[in-house]
């Protein structure tokens, strides 16, 4: 071995102790503390435009949400934790007021409470729909029949005609089987068609019965049937093989979802909102208004990196990965040449 070799291996070895050296105890603190100025300091002098290419940006997000991998293996995953969190003894004894305050809930429900022209609009969508049309013809109709057959006061104060209205439709239908469904069917028609003044009732019942008041009032009342009930209760209504289905079609539409222009825009959108509202702040200036403060993140950073770098296996990694890429550099001619 020439002297330059057996200089050059101490060299190697004494900067890869240096920089681990850097990343243990006391000097970690003190890396911590240095880079963290450091990156402050130089965070005061750009800004988010200095250092962001918007294009780029755009494009790169777009990219990961409609092409991000969301596989079977992946799915198992967020399945399992799902059940494991449903089923968990935590689960056991806790309630929605062991996580929400009575006070707290009460504020969500007369802040959305407050939005009578989104839920005047929402409830004239449903009675709009031809589903609900349906619905209240069927319902008016059958409520008729019933009223004739069985709760006329005619029929109840006459002795037997109830049985014999009774008996002469059953006599009726058999003769003529059809005549009961084309009657159905030609009062229905009738019913649909002066059905507005019906379904303008419905509305301004509804309004009524959902009013702001009301509304707090059944919050109420819904708090009180299952606030105290146990978590662990739920786990029932749901099997493993529920939640993995949900995955599933949750996964489907998210899928369509990711790759649909509208949601491309949206991100194109908010980005420039963004970088529109903030792009010219220093970067300093950004993170302290956010609440992440040198002071702040020194402070997380000295209580995580202690015990992550602590642990065997990445402490191992981080060493190798040192040495590998300091070795590159003491095995080159510029350092041979250096220490020649």
């Amino acid at each position: 071995m020439t002297d330059q070799t057996e200089l050059t291996g101490k060299l190697q070895e004494a900067h890869v102790q240096f920089l681990l050296g850097r990343l243990r105890g006391e000097g970690l603190d003190a890396s911590i503390e240095r880079e963290l100025a450091a990156l402050w300091a130089w965070g005061a002098g750009v800004s988010l435009n200095d250092i962001l290419d918007r294009e780029l940006l755009i494009n790169t997000i777009v990219r990961l949400v409609a092409n991000a991998p969301f596989n079977q293996e992946l799915r198992t995953i967020v399945v399992k934790s799902v059940i494991t969190g449903i089923q968990s003894e935590f689960n056991d004894g806790t309630t929605i007021q062991n996580l929400v305050p009575k006070q707290e809930y009460d504020k969500a429900v007369a802040h959305f409470a407050q939005f009578e022209k989104l839920r005047m609009d929402v409830i004239r969508m449903v009675l709009e729909s031809p589903i609900y049309s349906e619905l209240i013809t069927d319902v008016l109709y059958h409520g008729i029949k019933d009223y004739i057959t069985t709760e006329n006061v005619v029929v109840k104060k006459v002795p037997g005609v109830g049985a014999l209205m009774k008996a002469g439709a059953k006599s009726l239908n058999k003769a003529m089987p059809s005549l009961e469904s084309a009657a159905e069917g030609t009062i229905k028609k009738f019913i649909a068609g002066n059905l507005r003044s019906s379904v303008e009732l419905s509305e301004k019942i509804l309004n009524n019965a959902l009013s702001e008041g009301n509304i707090r009032t059944i919050a109420d009342h819904f708090w009180k049937t299952v606030s105290e009930k146990d978590f662990a209760k739920f786990k029932h209504y749901v099997t493993e093989e529920d939640i993995d289905a949900s995955v599933v079609i949750g996964d489907d539409l998210w899928n369509e979802v990711r790759k649909a222009e509208y949601l491309h825009n949206m991100i194109r959108g908010i980005v420039n909102h963004i970088l529109d509202e903030n792009g010219d702040k220093t970067l300093a200036d950004l993170v302290n208004e956010i609440g992440y403060t040198q002071a702040y993140v020194t402070d997380e950073l000295k209580q995580i990196l202690p015990g992550a770098l602590g642990r065997e296996a990445l402490w191992q990694l981080l060493e190798a990965r040192v040495r590998a890429n300091l070795a590159e550099f003491y095995a080159s001619e510029a350092c041979a040449e250096a220490l020649a």
